[in-house]
């Protein structure tokens, strides 16, 4: 009689799922990011100086780019996890990013300041 090999068990759905819409949510704050940057550009050419506004940009569609990424990452290594049924892996994307955007968030406020200043 053949042995029946039984398939590999299924992760539960609601943790991949829940995996995805993770994934979604740093992609909606990568594009958020990069909005802001394209922002930037058109409604604000000089901001404390005459490229401000292009050096602000050019900081919000790297943060972009780089949530994004790392959302993608921090979510291929959540599906390996998931699916051999291991621990969640530690990821540092998220202090990451933050001190990102931070980092252009400060960087704009000293520009505001610099323009209000100006005059």
């Amino acid at each position: 009689m053949p042995s029946r090999e039984e398939p590999p068990p299924h992760p539960d759905y609601r943790f991949s799922l829940a995996n995805e819409r993770t994934l979604l949510a740093w992609l909606r704050t990568g594009l958020a990011l990069v909005a802001g940057g394209v922002a930037m550009t058109q409604f604000v050419p000089e901001l404390g100086f005459p490229a401000g506004g292009p050096v602000v940009s050019v900081g919000l569609l790297l943060a972009g780019l780089a949530t994004a990424l790392a959302g993608y990452r921090r979510y291929r290594r959540n599906d390996e996890a998931i699916v051999a049924d291991r621990p969640l892996p530690p990821s540092a994307a998220a202090t990451w990013v933050t001190g990102l955007v931070a980092g252009v968030v400060l960087a704009l406020l000293v520009l505001v300041v610099a323009e209000v200043v100006r005059g």
